[in-house]
């Protein structure tokens, strides 16, 4: 196995870690509830960018939710209750967007 190095200023450095399998993540039932996890690549400095987001479209008909931030408190409120599905949705969103909802609806 050969493994390909990327040159910085500060010298030879491993290339980033690959994108985590959230191919097995329970989209039909977040979609159902009017948000999903969006794999945006990555940002400049190779960290992962993975948001939670509310859905334009909702497959329910009660509305869903006007902003993300609606569907954040949603997901942080289920997770605070023990739902493995907004579990494993918070545990696979980016680190900045983890400070953002955290700053936003606290821990869970």
């Amino acid at each position: 196995m050969i493994t390909i190095f990327e040159r910085r200023a500060s010298g030879f450095v491993p290339p980033a870690a690959p994108i985590p399998a959230i191919d097995n993540f329970d989209y039909d039932a977040a979609h159902w509830e009017g948000w999903t996890l969006s794999n945006l690549g990555r940002y400049r400095d190779r960290t992962l960018h993975v948001e939670l987001q509310r859905l334009d479209r909702r497959k329910t008909a009660d509305g869903g939710f006007s902003i993300d931030r609606d569907a954040w408190a949603h997901a942080v409120k289920r997770a605070r209750e023990g739902s493995p599905l907004h579990l494993a949705a918070l545990s696979l969103i980016d680190r900045r967007e983890r400070l953002a909802i955290t700053a936003d609806c606290g821990t869970w």
